[in-house]
């Protein structure tokens, strides 16, 4: 399958961005490594801004489609976080390198940007595993403890995970362990 000129450019500045980080590097660069004009780069992307948000949506909709799996998958919490947990650790390198350009470059949008995507976020990706852990907590099978304190604990247990540039080829059995863990703990 052939890429379009602008998912090329999506994959090569989301690279160099992780790899260098966002102000070192340039449009220039990014248009030589894809083999395009700089002009090329501006017609699909206003700005380096906009290059960067356009990164990030594109991993918000990778996030929604795999918190959206587990919402509808009808077993309990421990099949809906492994769902979660194996989608995240399922990612491709360039989805991986997008999430952590939103956790790490998203100072670099305009205000306005930066508090809209945080919005879309916390509805798209946040607020469905708040739902499913709150899900959890109602019917007993979690402990009663804070839910958003519980959601971010999930999430933190997750992060190195996360950002491992490589994918494994079976990540349902290191997601089970993972959700396994997090919902037992490591208490014998």
């Amino acid at each position: 399958m052939t890429l379009d000129l602008r998912e090329r450019i999506l994959i090569e500045a989301a690279m160099r961005f992780v790899a260098s980080g966002y102000h070192a590097v340039s449009m220039r660069e990014i248009a030589a490594g894809v083999g395009a004009s700089k002009a090329s780069i501006y017609y699909h992307f206003t700005d380096k801004e906009s290059l960067l948000l356009a990164i990030m949506e594109h991993s918000l909709v990778q996030l929604q489609r795999i918190v959206t799996q587990a919402t509808q998958h009808t077993g309990g919490i421990a099949e809906q976080l492994t769902i979660i947990v194996s989608g995240l650790l399922g990612l491709d390198g360039v989805e991986r390198a997008a999430m952590r350009l939103a956790m790490v470059e998203m100072q670099h949008l305009r205000a306005a940007d930066r508090t809209s995507f945080g919005v879309r976020y916390e509805l798209h990706f946040i607020a469905p595993i708040r739902a499913v852990l709150a899900a959890g907590i109602a019917a007993g099978t979690v402990r009663h403890i804070d839910v958003m304190l519980t959601t971010w604990a999930f999430l933190g247990m997750l992060y190195p995970f996360s950002m491992s540039s490589s994918r494994s080829r079976d990540v349902s059995t290191p997601g089970q362990v993972l959700v396994e863990l997090f919902l037992g703990g490591i208490r014998a």
